[in-house]
């Protein structure tokens, strides 16, 4: 299917220069609606830290080719310019037009327009009890504080009595760039645009900054229901594991265990956004 779409264009042209123009139009139409009506498949509109990176490992196995937004930080931005600044719809929905399979920030928040570009497509909510999830995001800023200050013990201890500094890989710099764009310019990280503060250890706790973020949170919850058409919407517990999702998305029940899967915070190695935290101090040792 996808090769048979990446001729349409040139399709369209072709008709347009061999047919009569009722023809030519009748069948364009029909071109672009079959189009429409295939290729992308599944947004999964779960919050992070709801279990997306679970949800990746799942929908791969069950065949499909899925962008999880924290693996591949530069398919953010376009995406990221279109909900928060003045970025155009086709070239965020041309982010997700080589996938089946799309989720975190921002694709979470992207659902009405994937819901008009592609009609057959459903959806995934995946959402934990508020106080979970807002403790899940501390933990994991927990996690990326730990790292960066092993980081910087092991950096002063080579570095200790030599004046060499580790120069930076350009795909270092791009991601570190493309993480400060995305915070100061446009505030999609970390779900600031909800009024969230993870990232900061003082002001996460003050108790209207929580309960901010807990409303939006929520209030994304309720929205999703009411705006997803309840046979393309399916509310997902992880723990029921393989036979609801590979149900609603017509799949057979896969051999394997259903996985659990939490990289960035807990697995050994280190992420692109991971990368990107540590990176900075790395470079002044």
């Amino acid at each position: 299917f996808r090769s048979l779409k990446a001729l349409l264009p040139d399709a369209l042209v072709q008709l347009n220069l061999s047919v009569p123009n009722n023809m030519a139009r009748l069948i364009a139409s029909l071109l672009l609606l079959w189009q429409g009506c295939s290729g992308f498949e599944v947004l999964m509109v779960g919050a992070p830290r709801t279990g997306t990176q679970t949800m990746h490992d799942a929908l791969t196995i069950l065949g499909l080719k899925t962008l999880h937004a924290g693996y591949e930080q530069q398919a953010k931005e376009p995406v990221c310019n279109y909900l928060f600044g003045n970025g155009s719809l086709q070239a965020a929905l041309d982010v997700i037009a080589g996938y089946d399979a799309a989720m975190d920030e921002p694709f979470y928040l992207f659902y009405e327009e994937v819901m008009q570009a592609y009609p057959q497509s459903k959806f995934v909510l995946t959402h934990s009890e508020p106080e979970t999830w807002y403790d899940s995001y501390c933990r994991l800023f927990d996690s990326f504080a730990e790292k960066k200050e092993m980081s910087l013990l092991a950096a002063a201890s080579k570095a200790k009595g030599s004046s060499l500094r580790r120069k930076p890989q350009a795909a270092d710099l791009d991601v570190t760039r493309l993480m400060a764009r995305l915070e100061t310019r446009l505030g999609c990280y970390a779900v600031k645009s909800w009024g969230c503060a993870f990232e900061d250890p003082v002001r996460r706790q003050d108790p209207e900054v929580k309960a901010r973020c807990l409303d939006s949170y929520n209030r994304h919850a309720v929205r999703v229901r009411e705006v997803i058409p309840a046979e393309r919407l399916l509310t997902f517990n992880l723990s029921d594991g393989w036979p609801p999702l590979a149900d609603f998305l017509n799949k057979s029940i896969p051999d394997e265990e259903f996985p659990y899967t939490d990289r960035i915070a807990g697995d050994p190695g280190t992420s692109l956004l991971q990368q990107s935290f540590l990176l900075h101090d790395r470079m002044e040792l």
